[in-house]
């Protein structure tokens, strides 16, 4: 009996360490492979590139598990599912669809834009697939304000690899465009997503224009750019349009960017901004850039600066952001007259 219970131990034993070597990740590739071949299609469709990446070498690398470990990836599919609700599965295009049929689409999309979460473009969804070569080689052939939309559409990252494989002529000036964007008709964007397509553009639902661009995301493309382009791109930007130039410059260096400070340095900005101005500025501002401004001061002055914090009534988020933008004010001209140093994001801008 002894030695069945103790063959029974190293049998559990085996199987446990087994299982523990199935990841979450393998556990997923596990469940693809069992599911017929539509079922698995349906579920890629709605991943991104980088999961369908690593879901695909996975699905590879669990060619030989056996049956102790997908029956054990069963139960594990199992556990984390047995509590979750299929209500909300979909409910984003259900509450469209009853917006839509009660108010026409117009109206619908007029008031949905006030509460409902943004909702991903199709076009940003058909630029994650592309590579960055196409996408450069697709912008020089278009015309510039339409690759400026599609520009705006791309994360910071991928627009800032793509801008350096671009003519140098034309780098500033799609920054520029990106920058000066506005409203963007429907039909506009059904032209575009019919040219990702390759294919003629439907006729579009009526829909109010789309908000795109901006100077935001003209400077966080900056701030992805290597320093030396980014101040080379702003310099051109100033020759061009000082007023669009100085506001995308202005959000280079924003007030989180305080964190690159040195504990020193940080001490020496606070000491010359009144606690009228940092007191709101502070309300905006993270735990962690809170915890280095309260250590860079002295005991005292930073107790004072929490009980003011602590006694002040709400402030409404405009008197925020311009306290913050005083403090940079401060820091801005510290650094240009060499009093401190930064290093990291908007150091060479400012």
């Amino acid at each position: 009996m002894a030695d069945v219970k103790e063959k029974d131990d190293t049998d559990s034993n085996e199987q446990s360490g087994q299982l523990e070597l199935i990841t979450g990740r393998q556990t997923a590739a596990i469940l693809m492979l069992l599911f017929n071949d539509e079922e698995a299609a349906q579920i890629l469709e709605r991943l991104e590139p980088d999961e369908v990446e690593a879901l695909g070498e996975a699905m590879f690398s669990v060619a030989n598990v056996d049956e102790t470990q997908i029956d054990g990836s069963l139960d594990r599919f199992l556990v984390l599912t047995m509590n979750k609700s299929m209500l909300s599965y979909k409910s984003d295009e259900k509450v469209s669809r009853v917006f839509r049929r009660a108010l026409g689409t117009s109206r619908a999309e007029t008031i949905m834009n006030r509460f409902a979460p943004k909702r991903p473009s199709n076009i940003a969804e058909k630029l994650k697939w592309m590579p960055a070569k196409d996408l450069a080689l697709l912008m020089t052939e278009e015309p510039p304000q339409v690759s400026a939309v599609l520009m705006s559409f791309l994360t910071p990252e991928i627009a800032a690899v793509i801008l350096e494989l671009l003519p140098p002529e034309m780098q500033s000036d799609l920054i520029y465009r990106v920058a000066t964007l506005g409203p963007v008709s429907a039909k506009a964007l059904a032209h575009i997503n019919g040219l990702l397509e390759n294919t003629t553009p439907l006729e579009e639902e009526v829909a109010p224009p789309m908000q795109v661009g901006g100077v935001l995301d003209s400077a966080t493309i900056i701030n992805n750019l290597p320093k030396e382009r980014g101040r080379s791109l702003l310099k051109e930007l100033m020759k061009r349009d000082k007023i669009t130039a100085k506001l995308i410059e202005d959000e280079l260096f924003v007030f989180g960017d305080l964190m690159n400070l040195s504990k020193k340095d940080i001490g020496s900005v606070v000491r010359k901004v009144d606690s009228s101005i940092l007191v709101p500025a502070l309300r905006g501002a993270s735990s962690e850039l809170k915890a280095k401004i309260f250590g860079a001061m002295s005991k005292r002055a930073a107790e004072t600066i929490q009980d003011d914090m602590a006694e002040a009534p709400p402030q409404p988020m405009d008197a925020v952001v311009a306290a913050q933008k005083a403090v940079i004010a401060v820091a801005k001209a510290m650094l240009d007259s060499g009093e401190i140093n930064m290093a990291g994001a908007g150091a060479d801008y400012v």
